[in-house]
């Protein structure tokens, strides 16, 4: 992983690079998938990354951390929402998707890997970061990537074992 620059506007530009190209990973995956399941979970992620990039203009433009995130944080809630509706409303196809795993789990395994490698330049841009405004901003962008590795996993795992699915619901309810 590359070094951290010192000036915040440096990170800004590598943190907008990277959610350009997360957005171009999410979007490619969600491309080559031909199960409505997977194209629902790459598309939604992919949406988060145009809102990040979205936020991360706005907070070059203004240097206020707070003003762009109250509308834009995905609460562990709001993913639980969005993912079980995506499982509500494929999920029925769990032995088809079942059986084509193999052709998605690189797109996801890539797909975390990213989001992995995103929250660990947040956390590292936090760390660096002098002023209070930038470090907020950039705790807010790595908790967005951890609750982003959260959904890939839990996509995973449902298409690893759909009878999991149960379980996954329980530790929702409890959100």
């Amino acid at each position: 992983m590359a070094e951290i620059p010192a000036d915040p506007k440096q990170v800004l530009d590598m943190a907008l690079q990277n959610e350009v190209q997360g957005h171009k990973i999410l979007s490619d995956a969600r491309d080559i998938c031909q199960d409505k399941l997977a194209k629902a979970t790459f598309d939604f992620l992919a949406k988060e990354e145009l809102k990040h990039i979205e936020i991360i203009k706005r907070f070059a433009q203004t240097g206020v951390a707070s003003a762009p995130l109250a509308s834009d944080t995905l609460s562990r809630a709001d993913a639980a929402r969005e993912i079980k509706g995506i499982f509500a409303q494929f999920g029925w196809q769990y032995e088809q998707v079942a059986s084509e795993f193999n052709a998605r789990a690189e797109a996801y395994r890539t797909a975390m890997e990213m989001e992995r490698h995103g929250h660990h330049f947040y956390h590292q841009a936090a760390e660096n970061a002098q002023d209070p405004e930038v470090k907020k901003f950039f705790d807010f962008l790595a908790a967005e990537e951890v609750r982003h590795f959260e959904i890939l996993q839990d996509s995973l795992d449902f298409l690893e074992q759909p009878d999991a699915m149960l379980a996954l619901e329980e530790r929702w309810m409890q959100s």
